[in-house]
């Protein structure tokens, strides 16, 4: 359970990543795409989404931003890579709970083109 000294790197490993495929599901995927409806929910969806589409992400950074390479299956999003970075300020936060941390992660992270 995360407590008041959580931080938000430690908020987006919680829950298999959930927040931080959430944040993707929100930058890549289609509206409509029927993950939810065929899966059972929102939250299963996406979990779903993420093992279809995404074969690994690496993680980088520099000075200013936090930032993550994804790297999709083949053919299934157009595209064989993408990028989305966050503010090193955003990472360094210790938000209230994980709700929090989720919003404030899914607000920040911005997908480079």
């Amino acid at each position: 359970m995360a407590d008041k000294d959580t931080t938000m790197q430690e908020y987006l490993e919680m829950d298999t990543n959930l927040a931080f495929y959430i944040a993707l599901y929100n930058r890549y995927g289609q509206v409509g795409n029927g993950y939810a409806e065929i899966c059972g929910g929102f939250i299963e969806g996406v979990y779903q989404w993420a093992q279809h589409h995404i074969r690994y992400t690496t993680e980088t950074g520099n000075s200013k931003y936090h930032g993550w390479i994804i790297t999709f299956e083949e053919g299934s999003m157009g595209t064989q890579e993408g990028m989305v970075y966050i503010p090193n300020w955003v990472m360094e936060i210790k938000p209230k709970n994980w709700v929090h941390a989720k919003n404030m992660f899914n607000k920040y992270l911005v997908r480079h083109c």
